[in-house]
């Protein structure tokens, strides 16, 4: 009778916006916190008994709820009513988007991704766009509308502004409960469905102290290292696991030749209480391993053979020189007798035969008929073990609540087929994933602040301090365990959020993850120093709480003080942070740390996602300085061939040196094609060219450059965020702007927005 007697009310109170079809139906119950259901009214009109038993679940965990319905026209319709309610509402925690809600596809902001860079001009704009609820959740941001591809999508088209901000703070945090239409069956009742298991999930008091890791192949160069200390994290952010062997397992691809089949079981073991997977991805796959899980020879002497990026093999280096040459005429015969010459060097530089080319040979010598057969049974042979749709589709029973998908495409809740929402609406406990809509950067902190879970914070709590343009919750961001320890941090960051001093309170907590939310939100507020922050990173016993300090410094303005951390961070036990540091290495450029970071690539290879990091700054820093720093580290080197490792290294720089030099003369040169300068600006954006910057300035402000050549330019700077030198940039751009009132509106726009960026 009581429940009756309430909806009754709610509907008493529900009032009509706008004159549109838009209700809005007020909590009812008081709590310190709110919360938002937006829906549209189809869906709600099929699920309503099971949106109020949601509701009520809620409620009853603490957090008032509205709930914000409507005949939804476009995603900014819902936007403006969601600032409303933010400023009416008491502490909006939160809100969840059921049903067929737009999708707002954001344009023009790739540098709040972490990896995304599809050209927005060449390719179409479905695929070069983000899927982004920062749209609904991060009221610091403005947007111009573009378009929509037609009537019969949910698709709609936004560019960020220049002018507005530029870095991601979400307002609140936010979810999605979207059904993928490849799923099949009736979605309104699968979507009921689900809100009737997240009520349930509510009322159950559950630590988390069971657990299941996995690495997938290729996943951070397979490094061991990198793998083993996923055990920190885990010690530091889950101190409640249980002691069984069972009650935290820390899977790996190399386990088993079939590992997908011991996941399905770890996958439905009924004490598993979250999940992280770390792998690649797809929309519609989780990439396990190729099979077999084990190197074979042959394996190991194609990726010798081809090398990677930054350290090309033999058969890469071969194939890019011929074909230079027959670009500019060489007959075969010619390029023939090239490649023998080119092939003697190579056996030297690379330690083997001319046999080893007999491959590279038969390539070059294929009709078009054969190459593609050959590259079939490539592909045949190649065989992947991988977990699709087809898999999760029928008899899936996922228990763990939560599962991360550290991987790419996995979160694409608005594709038709999508890996998190087959999870979400299996037969199991899952209730709410985190994953991407678009690839991900394989070295992105993974576990930054997760620990608050453990301590009953809200996973809606949690996403939100780990903001990016395609991070997202799908499922129910609500949904919290119990919490392990004597206090309860549920609810807590947005209860103090401007309470600088309960912060510092928490400075001291023993729990890690406690400490680096108290830490960035000092930041916020403005009420601690770097020196405090580098002091702090000098002290703490946490390896986590160290990553935390490396990642605020990066961002806080004192390059003396960032500079400092990288050179500690460079040596620190804990391998994430040594990771982050050698890739900051190259996006800072100051010369002051690069001995540090040339002794720990000569003299520490083992940890190998920590020298790719490095090996990719080589490209992009003084190469004069990275040779001084190099000559200071050759005595303290402790090979066995001392001389031939001095020889690679040296050999390393130098080719970075002419690819430096190649790639700037390029960008510089206005005889060289359009298309070949813009390529090679945009590869700026990704690897920066400090000792570069007054002549890229330069460039922007010449007016017989061609105009795209300036604003492509002006919107690579946009990414020296890092860099020693970016004052240099800001302080170019703004003489610019002040001094040419007569700039094309897209550059201006571009000079703003990377101003903006880099203060």
């Amino acid at each position: 009778m009581k429940r009756i007697f309430l909806a009754v009310v709610s509907i008493c109170l529900t009032v009509s916006l706008m004159g549109q079809n838009i209700k809005l139906e007020k909590p009812t119950a008081k709590k310190a916190s709110s919360f938002a259901i937006v829906i549209d009214n189809g869906t709600f009109n099929a699920v309503s008994a099971q949106v109020y038993a949601y509701r009520d679940a809620v409620q009853n965990d603490g957090l008032a709820t509205y709930i914000l319905r409507g005949d939804w026209e476009n995603p900014m319709q819902i936007r403006n009513e969601l600032i409303k309610l933010y400023k009416k509402a008491k502490n909006l925690e939160g809100i969840v988007l059921v049903g067929d809600i737009p999708v707002a596809m954001v344009r023009n902001a790739q540098h709040m991704t972490t990896a995304f860079k599809m050209d927005e001009d060449n390719f179409d704009r479905n695929e070069s766009s983000v899927g982004s609820d920062r749209f609904y959740d991060d009221l610091n941001l403005d947007f111009e509308y573009l378009g929509r591809d037609s009537v019969d999508t949910d698709f709609y088209y936004y560019a960020l502004k220049n002018d507005c901000a530029q870095k991601l703070n979400p307002t609140y945090y936010s979810a999605r409960i979207k059904y993928p239409s490849e799923l099949g069956g009736d979605k309104y009742q699968a979507i009921g469905a689900f809100l009737e298991k997240c009520a349930k999930a509510h009322q159950i008091e559950e630590p988390l102290d069971n657990m299941v890791t996995f690495a997938g192949h290729g996943y951070n160069s397979d490094c061991l290292i990198t793998w083993l200390d996923e055990t920190v994290t885990i010690e530091e952010n889950f101190q409640f696991l249980g002691k069984s062997s069972r009650d935290f397992k820390q899977l790996n691809f190399r386990h088993e030749d079939y590992m997908k089949y011991r996941l399905f079981d770890e996958l439905q073991r009924p004490e598993v209480d979250a999940i992280f997977f770390n792998e690649h991805g797809s929309i519609d796959k989780q990439h396990i391993s190729e099979f077999p899980a084990q190197e074979t020879p042959e394996d190991y002497v194609s990726r010798y053979a081809y090398g990677g990026y930054f350290n090309p093999g033999p058969y890469s280096i071969l194939s890019k020189e011929v074909a230079k040459r027959k670009k500019a005429g060489m007959s075969k015969e010619e390029t023939d007798a090239y490649a023998k010459r080119l092939i003697d060097t190579l056996c030297t530089d690379f330690h083997v035969t001319p046999k080893f080319f007999d491959g590279w040979w038969k390539t070059q010598n294929l009709t078009d008929e054969e190459r593609k057969a050959e590259a079939a049974k490539s592909k045949q042979q190649k065989r992947e073990i991988v977990i699709d749709l087809d898999d999760i589709k029928k008899d899936f029973r996922p228990q763990p609540y939560f599962v991360i998908f550290n991987a790419c495409y996995n979160g694409s809740f608005h594709r038709k087929g999508n890996i998190s929402g087959y999870y979400i609406f299996g037969d199991g406990r899952t209730v709410v994933c985190q994953g991407n809509t678009v690839n991900v950067l394989q070295d992105k902190w993974t576990y930054e602040c997760v620990g608050i879970i453990s301590l009953g914070a809200r996973i809606g709590e949690y996403n939100r301090l780990v903001p990016t343009l395609e991070g997202h919750l799908i499922g129910d961001p609500t949904f919290h365990f119990k919490s392990g320890a004597d206090f309860d941090f549920k609810d807590k960051i947005v209860e103090n959020r401007k309470n600088a001093a309960y912060w510092r309170s928490m400075l001291d907590c023993p729990y890690p993850a406690v400490q680096n939310v108290a830490l960035r939100m000092l930041n916020d507020l403005g009420q601690i120093s770097p020196a405090e922050v580098l002091q702090k990173m000098k002290d703490s016993q946490f390896g986590t709480v160290r990553m935390e300090c490396l990642t605020l410094l990066s961002r806080m303005g004192d390059n003396d003080a960032f500079v400092a951390a990288l050179n500690l961070g460079l040596k620190d036990r804990y391998e994430v942070v040594r990771r982050r540091a050698g890739d900051l290495c190259g996006r800072s450029g100051d010369p002051r740390m690069m001995e540090t970071m040339m002794d720990v690539f000569v003299n520490y290879p083992e940890a190998k996602r920590v020298n790719y990091s490095i090996s990719t700054n080589f490209l992009n820093i003084n190469q004069d300085k990275v040779r001084e720093a190099f000559k200071k580290v050759i005595p303290t080197m402790t090979y066995m061939d001392n001389d031939e490792v001095v020889k690679e290294v040296n050999d390393v720089i130098d080719r970075n040196a002419k690819r430096y030099a190649s790639s700037v003369k390029s960008i510089l040169d206005k005889n060289e094609e359009l298309k070949e300068r813009i390529s090679d600006i945009r590869m700026t954006r990704n690897y920066n060219l400090h000792e570069s910057i007054p002549e890229f300035i330069k460039l922007v402000a010449d007016k017989d450059n061609p105009l795209e050549v300036r604003v492509n330019m002006a919107e690579a700077l946009g990414w020296y965020v890092y860099s020693y030198r970016k004052q240099e940039i800001i302080d170019g751009f703004n003489k610019i702007l002040a001094e040419d009132k007569d700039l094309d509106p897209e550059l201006r726009g571009e000079l703003v927005q990377t101003i903006n960026r880099l203060k």
